[in-house]
């Protein structure tokens, strides 16, 4: 397909009318550390408001059986900031993922939630980067890969194809038939939704982090945290650290491609604050039947 005729179909996405301007209000609170989950819902307007309802009130807070939430306040006191900041940021991508069976889309969010968190995590601790930016890129990295799903969907069956029956890898495919991949494509939808280029970049170059002119250490990292989510190992359910951080060994080795030789401290911190916000994520990353429901 020739860039323009994508530029065309992405133009035309308003899934959520209202969100490009929420992500941006959604983007300032989560950089502000004196920032609440009230202060976030502030943001939200009336369909963003009865979602977050709606999800506080489902077995994924433990809330299905024998309470009812009728008010913001209550789901943020349940959800806390850090979900919430991840269910509103999803909306739209979710939106578009219409006709997408239930697994694919709790894969999708446990898949997002792992990038973004360990994004973060690897910033922080490394000093490198633009932590609020890799964890806000780590959440929409695979952003493009829905809007293919969705509005591209003829060119979705044929890139399958050539990863099903040729062996190409999801990303030459897609190079093949658009000449481009879901990075770029996501990338281009953010810089319309006028989203910072420190988030946006990181996610055009999330597979190609050597090509990136700006923002490399962003695209690097969320690289590196895109690949420990494709093996995160969660069979523990996070009810045991050190059955974590020798289920996920290779998060070390992908620290070290970025360059760095992590001290033992380092290693130590790196797992323990992934572990932490993994568990405390828990609800959205290991799910039971029920909740799959």
């Amino acid at each position: 397909m020739e860039r323009n005729e994508i530029l065309k179909v992405l133009r035309k996405i308003d899934v959520l009318p209202t969100f490009p301007a929420v992500m941006a209000e959604v983007i300032s609170v989560i950089n502000d550390p004196m920032s609440s989950a009230a202060d976030l819902a502030k943001t939200m307007d009336p369909s963003m408001a009865s979602e977050v309802l709606r999800v506080a009130n489902t077995a994924y807070f433990g809330t299905r059986s024998f309470r009812t939430i009728t008010s913001i306040e209550h789901a943020i006191a349940i959800i806390g900031l850090r979900p919430l900041s991840q269910i509103i940021l999803h909306m739209p991508f979710l939106s578009m993922m219409n006709g997408v069976g239930p697994q694919d889309t709790k894969k999708f969010i446990r898949h997002s939630t792992i990038c973004a968190i360990t994004s973060q995590v690897v910033s922080q601790t490394l000093r490198i980067g633009d932590p609020h930016a890799v964890y806000i890129g780590g959440l929409m990295h695979d952003i493009g890969a829905i809007v293919l799903y969705r509005y591209f969907h003829t060119q979705w069956q044929v890139i399958s194809g050539l990863v099903r029956e040729n062996g190409y890898t999801r990303v030459q495919a897609e190079e093949e038939v658009l000449k481009c991949d879901h990075g770029m494509i996501g990338a281009c939808l953010l810089e319309m939704w006028n989203i910072p280029q420190s988030v946006s970049d990181g996610v055009m170059y999330h597979h190609s982090p050597g090509n990136a002119a700006e923002n490399a250490w962003n695209a690097k990292i969320i690289d590196a945290g895109n690949r420990f989510a494709k093996q995160a190992d969660l069979s523990d359910r996070f009810t045991n650290f050190d059955d974590f951080v020798r289920n996920n060994k290779h998060l070390v080795p992908l620290v070290e491609k970025l360059g760095f030789e992590a001290s033992l401290c380092e290693e130590l911190r790196l797992y323990e604050e992934v572990y932490a916000l993994m568990k405390n994520a828990r609800p959205l990353l290991t799910a039971t039947g029920e909740e799959q429901e």
